[in-house]
């Protein structure tokens, strides 16, 4: 249980600071909002190793070659919007997008998908971390949210650039990790 657990923090690292980025950009602490963020987050990291462990080894030597790919477009477009936006007059919000949060909980789950196909090959309670994933996720993207929102005091336009850089930096250690290491 303790390595389950540990996977689960390292697996929410991403999504910790993917909620920073979201939550600078409100103008005061909405907690509908933390629970939203924090719950797409914890779903997309739950699913993803459900569906790796149900994938097993077929399909994963395809997608596990181009999975930092589609995690670093991901990352890098959401990170450009967020940069863009940081200079717009009249900005949307894009904590309260739903298809911007569904997509960063995606792109910072996919290496949740290549833990569920090792899932599949070891003797564990695959429900039991399903369970343990999602919550810790959950705790840590809502402590992310909270984080953020205490940096939202600062120079608003310099935080969203920062969002996005920090989205961007994500989508590329998630890259030069899978292609280097």
């Amino acid at each position: 249980m303790l390595t389950i657990f540990l996977i689960a923090i390292s697996l929410s690292f991403d999504s910790f600071a993917a909620a920073i980025s979201l939550s600078c950009q409100e103008k005061k602490y909405c907690i509908i909002t933390a629970l939203k963020i924090s719950g797409i987050f914890a779903i997309t990291q739950t699913v993803m190793p459900a569906i790796g462990f149900l994938v097993g080894t077929e399909l994963s030597r395809f997608i596990t070659e181009i999975d930092h790919w589609i995690a670093f477009a991901l990352l890098l477009g959401i990170g450009i919007k967020f940069i863009r936006e940081a200079f717009k007059e009249k900005k949307e919000i894009l904590s309260k997008n739903w298809k911007v949060i569904v997509l960063l909980g995606i792109a910072t789950s996919v290496d949740a998908f290549v833990v569920g196909v090792t899932f599949a090959f070891v003797t564990i309670p695959i429900l039991l971390s399903l369970l343990i994933i999602g919550l810790t996720t959950f705790v840590i993207s809502l402590l992310g949210c909270q984080f953020g929102g205490h940096l939202r005091n600062i120079n608003q336009k310099k935080i969203e650039i920062l969002g996005g850089i920090i989205l961007i930096a994500i989508g590329t250690k998630i890259l030069l990790t899978h292609l280097f290491f």
